[in-house]
């Protein structure tokens, strides 16, 4: 295992247990600084040092993206844009490339903006194993790469920005141990095999079901992000445990309403559908209040793209960064849900849903009310 990773997992198990006691009193949201990072119980946390990617600005930055496959991913594109046009005076030009969820694809993308001189590469990497080679020859090269989102296996990188996956795996997981009153059968509808996002997910979430002999976790499927694979495999537990699943544990709420549809086609009732985790989406949220469905969100805001880009000045500025950068999500719960982990939430699911809205609507974008996905242009530095 990965040494940073190691001592990440370790130092967030106490922080994910703050997080929740942290916001006693329901609010409309959180400000303050992270969490995971103020609550953290190492003395200290490792830091990069910037100083040899000190230079003077304007700079030329690469961004690799690993797909724009979903709506979270546009958003996350989107966030990073804002915050370039934002610094017209510090970034010469912003170079964005698609990797289609294509493993070559990227490994070409990230080589070509390698050519065209980027002095510094921001990439969210579509597997973790796939890309860490071209990842590690650009810091091999003196390039400096901040990670979003999605990192690589190795630790060959400045920073990672992230939401904590640890803390959303292993909380998601806890709430479900308590809701089920420590015995019980959960499904883990998982994202894609091979994404970091998804792996640290899954692991932190067995290290708290593994304390629960009481708790089986029947199969784990992997949905690729897709609400249709994700009916689909469900469909297929359904058919093969049926009323013996007691939990479904997703990696995301991208899968969630396949999930639930899945349940629905099989003739499950309101009030009958088990418990599900979600994240970010509004459709998952307005599926619980209808279908009356326990449910726990954690979000994975995708405003991590713009902090992305913040990290990146700040590493072409030369000042130390921690290894892993991470940004606090808000915590929402359907009413009534309450654990002993989860006593109080940041917010209650009928509180953040947007019930007229579409179910792709990302419910903690950090755009602005005026954003529109489907709409939205801005001018970049160095477009005419």
């Amino acid at each position: 295992m990965r040494r940073s990773t190691r001592f990440h997992r370790a130092s967030v198990i106490a922080a994910a247990a703050f997080i929740l006691t942290a916001s006693c009193a329901a609010r409309a949201d959180y400000t303050g600084a992270p969490r995971t990072f103020l609550f953290n119980p190492a003395v200290q946390i490792p830091f990069s040092d910037t100083a040899k990617f000190k230079k003077k600005p304007p700079y030329v930055i690469g961004f690799s993206n690993a797909g724009l496959g979903d709506s979270w991913r546009v958003v996350m594109q989107h966030s990073l844009m804002k915050a370039a046009a934002e610094h017209p005076d510090q970034i010469k030009q912003l170079l964005i490339t698609n990797g289609n969820m294509d493993d070559a694809k990227q490994a070409a993308d990230i080589q070509d903006l390698i050519s065209r001189g980027v002095d510094l590469l921001i990439v969210s990497a579509n597997t973790q194993k796939a890309l860490d080679p071209v990842v590690t020859r650009a810091m091999k090269q003196g390039i400096p790469v901040v990670m979003v989102d999605r990192r690589i296996s190795s630790d060959n990188f400045v920073s990672f920005v992230t939401g904590s996956d640890a803390m959303m795996g292993r909380v998601w997981a806890q709430w479900i141990v308590e809701k089920l009153h420590g015995k019980g059968n959960v499904i883990m509808l998982a994202g894609q095999a091979g994404s970091s996002v998804s792996a640290d997910r899954e692991a932190a979430a067995h290290e708290v079901f593994s304390q629960y002999p009481g708790i089986k976790v029947l199969d784990t499927v992997y949905s690729d992000w897709s609400p249709v694979k994700a009916k689909q495999q469900m469909q297929a537990m359904i058919a093969k445990y049926g009323h013996n699943i007691n939990a479904v544990w997703c990696a995301h709420g991208l899968p969630v309403a396949g999930s639930i549809e899945a349940f629905l086609a099989a003739g499950f009732k309101p009030g009958e559908i088990p418990p599900h985790t979600t994240a970010d989406l509004n459709g998952p949220l307005q599926l619980a209040l209808k279908y009356k469905i326990p449910m726990l969100e954690i979000g994975y805001p995708p405003s991590m793209g713009g902090t992305s880009l913040d990290v990146a000045l700040k590493v072409l500025q030369g000042q130390p960064l921690p290894k892993i950068y991470e940004i606090s999500p808000q915590i929402a719960l359907t009413r009534g849900d309450e654990t002993a982990s989860v006593p109080h939430p940041d917010q209650y699911v009928d509180q953040v849903v947007d019930a007229k809205g579409p179910p792709d609507k990302i419910i903690d974008g950090g755009m602005g009310a005026d954003y529109n996905p489907s709409t939205f242009k801005i001018k970049l530095p160095g477009e005419k």
